[in-house]
């Protein structure tokens, strides 16, 4: 086994470290263009420094094909692959689809959708749908010959070709806000609101846009006080509790008269003033409904 290693792509960083750790190894290889089943062949053992392996569970495998050249990936490469069910998007992912096997991109658009990306022109991105058979098997962490290249336009161009075959466009990515942005909009805002309570539209909004996290009223009418300490209306965490229920407690973009807790204008009181607020802040943080 020592002698594989060697005569892999390991090479000088196996000579230096005592090779004490079996690992799983696929000879036949994980398809990086069309799918390719490897079905239940079972691994050889190859011996390697327990320190490249991180302390992650892992298996060996051969690239196969060219669909991630893009990304540096080329066929024959020897890839690390960590046994996990927990991915980011822009991840590497080694994945069952019906029993076949592929290495893509892992990407979930904004609107929750699950994306296989290759990393060439020549092969379609596959959108994952409840009807395919699909198994996360791991992410790879190390491809032994050369360094791995990130994309994320390349990932969203792929995409959007696939899209555009069906008339669809993929939405531009949320805007990350930052604290002077919300500030300003809080600045912004303070003479229209009226009334504690209304803050449960503003705040709502920040829910949305991932600056407050969701159901932290406590933080949110914290963030108020830091900002407009002198305000006359300033919010309560208990009143906005108690108002956030129905569709009041969902996404604003789901917001309806007929859904809300209260109706006519005072539903619009809340809706207003997430309104307001959404419009102090930067353009494709949050779409309006």
């Amino acid at each position: 086994m020592t002698e594989m290693l060697y005569n892999c792509e390991i090479l000088e960083l196996g000579k230096e470290m005592a090779c004490d750790t079996l690992v799983p190894y696929y000879d036949m290889g994980i398809s990086c263009g069309l799918p390719n089943e490897m079905g239940d062949i079972p691994p050889e053992l190859m011996a390697v420094p327990g320190v490249l392996t991180m302390g992650l569970n892992v298996t060996f495998v051969r690239a196969r094909g060219d669909s991630m050249i893009g990304v540096n990936i080329h066929d024959g490469d020897l890839l690390m692959v960590e046994s996990t069910s927990r991915f980011r998007n822009q991840d590497i992912v080694a994945v069952k689809i019906n029993g076949e096997e592929l290495l893509k991109s892992y990407y979930m658009d904004e609107h929750g959708r699950h994306w296989l990306v290759p990393s060439n022109d020549r092969y379609e991105s596959i959108l994952l749908t409840e009807d395919m058979d699909v198994k996360f098997v791991g992410r790879m962490v190390w491809n032994m010959q050369r360094d791995v290249h990130d994309s994320v336009s390349n990932i969203r161009q792929s995409i959007e070709r696939y899209l555009n075959k069906n008339g669809e466009t993929l939405a531009k990515p949320q805007k990350q806000l930052t604290r002077e942005d919300v500030v300003k909009a809080l600045l912004g805002i303070a003479s229209q609101m009226k009334k504690g309570r209304h803050w449960l539209g503003p705040c709502r909004v920040l829910m949305d846009c991932g600056y407050v996290p969701k159901y932290r009223y406590d933080l949110f009418c914290d963030l108020v006080l830091s900002v407009l300490p002198d305000h006359k209306h300033l919010p309560q965490e208990a009143e906005l509790r108690r108002m956030a229920v129905d569709c009041f407690s969902k996404p604003f973009k789901t917001w309806s008269d007929e859904k809300a807790p209260v109706h006519g204008q005072h539903y619009l009181g809340y809706y207003n003033a997430a309104v307001a607020m959404l419009r102090e802040l930067p353009e494709n943080s949050l779409k309006l409904p």
